[in-house]
């Protein structure tokens, strides 16, 4: 396409001999000091990275100037004003490529470019030059203006409704006839029992039930008595070298977080990471004209790009994550919510820990912390189960070589690994306790991440009820989904897997919704006497076993709580152990919230308000931020740029 190609392979070649990349070299002609430039080119060679990334990370030029540079380097004009592309073509590889043709021909432009990485190096190289149909754009601009071109493709390919979405289970579907019909027979029969024997009903019923309750509460005491594993990270200070660390995508849904944006930003710019080595992206929904008002007020670094998600259904945070993986350019790939404060050197961690491991450990799981316990009774008791679940289950658990249920955030991926199972289930309204069981399917293994991600608990009563029937109702999609084949689960997830995972889902379902059901029929039983002095071996057998159940369920209510807080260094939680009862009685109430939203607003996210909380924690101070990673502070108002 060139007409100067050979003049443009000669400069090339004349700017490598002089020691710097082709990508920057030219920048000297065009107002950088050459010594900038060869400071960015060894801190590239040092680094491994991309040398035009380590311009925009030193701040010596935005990428507006940069590739106004290029343009005119090249003889092209510089395209600023609208411009439509022509849909189709495979999505990342146009990205990569960094040229598309425009939609409307009947004008001089044909083709705009925005090159990056090895193709910006391939057209200093070898491209066009001195062209008046040819014009350069920002990578912004073109990424902007492709996903509005193939909007509908996106959409579809994001809510797991293209070819490839459709071959696999998914949330979206429901039941099966089979499940269905198990159900009602099971439903019916239950009715029956209650109105014709109602106390022997209630034995039987703890019989069929016992063993998934036993399962939940073995692992949960299983889990409390496994030590944990020594944190050589912070014991020997080890410290992996830049040049090892590889490209990290970090994706943060974002709907209506106005609220908590200045510290989300904050806290981005705080990551111990190389800034030339990050890839941020901010995932906006089309009709979020809020958030996209207040991310126009901010000048963020050339790492942070901000993604409007094409308008579809379902309005789902997984259908957004499926978009950012799309176009991730990162080896490594994780999810922050909006609120969360990950410690600076999380994304440090994780990338040692993946390259210490075999390729099949595809996901780490941080530890989430509530950090403003102090504000309210709510948030107390949030923060103590959350210290008993992510100081002592799950990091028991994964010991142990046992999937668990994922938390909605610090994920730490192997994108890969993402893509090979076909990213999250956008239909699900708990997509990581989904997306855990499918990565044991594909045969992959997870591990713990002892780094913590602060994170803010709702308030008030009715928002934590909203967003723990969420969970639940998600529970109940992906066990439907799952137990499709149980055959097939049970072959691929192996056997120890598939009871870890009836126990933790199925159990966590059955005793939130069973739990005042089985309360009143025991207060009842005892009263008649017959829970203690059963008639019969029937009874007798069912009565020991919810008596077991009890007893061992006692002591794993309270166990990982307790022994969480004391990992945690807050002792004072302690006093809260007696209120847990009655905040797993709220559990309950969640849970037929669930149940009825799972029938009639199935695929309703309810999404948590944050910002509300007034008593969280600041940042860390002292937390090395690199040049160039500092997000500015929001200069007077300007025209929205998204």
């Amino acid at each position: 396409m060139g007409g100067s190609g050979h003049d443009g392979r000669s400069a090339g070649h004349a700017e490598a001999s002089a020691g710097l990349p082709v990508e920057i070299a030219f920048l000297a002609r065009h107002g950088i000091a050459p010594a900038d430039l060869a400071m960015a080119a060894r801190r590239a060679e040092r680094w491994r990275t991309e040398p035009a990334r380590e311009i925009f990370a030193l701040g010596l030029i935005d990428e507006e100037g940069f590739y106004r540079a290029l343009a005119a380097e090249m003889a092209l004009p510089f395209h600023r004003g609208g411009f439509a592309l022509r849909p189709g073509g495979e999505h990342g590889a146009i990205l990569r490529g960094g040229i598309a043709p425009v939609a409307d021909v009947t004008g001089r432009l044909r083709f705009v470019l925005a090159p990056e990485g090895p193709a910006l190096r391939r057209m200093l190289e070898a491209g066009p030059r001195d062209r008046r149909d040819i014009a350069v754009v920002t990578p912004r601009r073109f990424a902007e203006a492709l996903r509005l071109a193939n909007g509908t493709t996106l959409a579809a390919r994001a809510a797991n409704l293209d070819e490839a979405g459709l071959a696999r289970d998914s949330a979206r579907t429901g039941s099966s006839r089979g499940q269905r019909i198990a159900t009602a027979l099971g439903a019916a029969a239950l009715a029956a029992g209650g109105v014709l024997a109602p106390l022997q009903t209630f034995f039987a019923v703890a019989l069929l039930l016992g063993p998934v309750f036993l399962g939940l509460i073995l692992l949960r005491l299983a889990a409390a008595i496994e030590q944990p594993a020594p944190d050589l990270w912070r014991q020997q200070r080890w410290r992996v070298d830049d040049g090892r660390l590889p490209v990290y995508t970090v994706a943060i849904p974002l709907f209506r977080e106005e609220a908590v944006l200045r510290q989300m930003l904050r806290a981005l710019a705080s990551l111990d990471y190389p800034p030339a080595k990050l890839d941020i992206r901010l995932l906006i929904e089309a009709d979020d004209d809020g958030m996209r008002a207040a991310l126009s007020q901010w000048a963020l670094p050339a790492h942070i790009v901000v993604i409007i998600v094409p308008p579809g259904l379902p309005r789902t945070k997984p259908r957004a994550l499926n978009l950012a993986l799309l176009e991730a350019r990162g080896d490594l790939f994780t999810i922050f919510d909006a609120e969360d404060i990950p410690e600076p050197q999380q994304l440090r961690m994780a990338a040692a820990r993946f390259l210490r491991a075999p390729d099949d450990l595809a996901c780490l799981q941080a530890r989430l912390v509530i950090d403003h316990a102090d504000e309210g009774l709510m948030p107390a008791l949030f923060a103590l189960e959350y210290a008993g679940l992510f100081e002592v289950l799950n990091p028991g658990l994964l010991r142990a070589g046992l999937p668990i249920m994922l938390g909605g955030t610090s994920n730490h991926f192997r994108t890969d690994a993402l893509r090979a199972i076909g990213g999250w289930d956008a239909w699900n309204v708990t997509e990581d306790a989904d997306l855990g069981l499918r990565l044991v399917r594909a045969g992959y293994r997870m591990g713990d991440l002892p780094s913590a991600t602060r994170e803010e608990a709702p308030l008030a009563l009715h928002a934590w009820l909203k967003q723990r029937s969420r969970w639940i109702k998600g529970y109940m999609q992906t066990l439907v989904t799952h137990s499709r084949a149980p055959l097939l689960l049970l072959r691929e997830a192996g056997l120890p897997a598939t009871l870890a995972f009836l126990s933790l889902c199925l159990g966590t379902v059955l005793t939130a919704l069973a739990y005042p059901v089985f309360a009143i029929a025991a207060v009842l039983a005892y009263r008649e006497g017959s829970l203690l002095s059963p008639a019969g071996a029937f009874a007798n057998v069912a009565s020991t076993l919810a008596l077991t159940i009890s007893l061992l369920g006692a002591f794993a209510l309270f166990l990982p709580p307790a022994i969480g807080a004391i990992r945690r260094a807050t002792p004072r939680r302690l006093l809260l152990l007696p209120l847990l009862p009655v905040y797993y009685g709220l559990v309950c109430i969640a849970a037929w919230m669930a149940l009825y939203e799972y029938h009639a607003r199935r695929f309703t996210w309810n999404k948590t308000t944050h910002g509300l909380a007034r008593q969280r924690a600041p940042l860390e101070r002292g937390a090395a931020v690199t040049d160039g990673a500092a997000i500015p502070a929001p200069p007077a108002p300007v025209a929205a740029r998204h």
